[in-house]
């Protein structure tokens, strides 16, 4: 899949999420765990619609990925044990579409990577990702992938 990553500014919106420190090879595992968490705590309430599932990572040290996984929420979510309220970032940031296989997208990730420069951005090191709503005819789930950018 080709992809063509362009800047755009995202609004800061609100997520029902849990923290994690993640090791890449557990990423799946970790993500989707995290998850049904978080779905199971939204039943307790009315804070749809749900806009999409969502991994933010908010950092990497060492291999070890800080996240945010969580649910895009209508309305601040006031917390539930270990499912509490976040924001994912707001302002400029450069976005590509994968549609595809979960497994795949790390190709999306690198072309915006790549497309920085070129963009004359400088990658902050926050990105994340906005899992939609799964496609069964066309067996695709899109992910909107974003990097917060600062000019060059």
């Amino acid at each position: 899949m080709d992809y063509s990553p362009v800047i755009a500014t995202v609004a800061a919106q609100p997520i029902a999420a849990v923290a994690a420190r993640v090791r890449a090879e557990d990423l799946g595992q970790v993500v989707f765990g995290a998850l049904e968490r978080v779905h199971v705590a939204l039943r307790t309430g009315d804070y749809g619609p749900y806009w999409g599932d969502v991994v933010l990572c908010e950092g990497e040290d060492d291999g070890v990925q800080s996240l945010r996984i969580g649910v895009g929420v209508a309305r601040r979510f006031p917390g539930l044990g270990p499912v509490a309220p976040w924001i994912t970032p707001g302002g400029a940031a450069i976005q590509v579409t994968h549609l595809g296989a979960w497994s795949e997208r790390g190709r999306a990730h690198s072309a915006v990577r790549d497309a920085a420069p070129r963009l004359g951005r400088r990658l902050t090191g926050v990105h994340w990702e906005v899992h939609g709503l799964f496609d069964l005819a066309a067996r695709t789930r899109p992910t909107d992938i974003f990097y917060e950018a600062d000019h060059d």
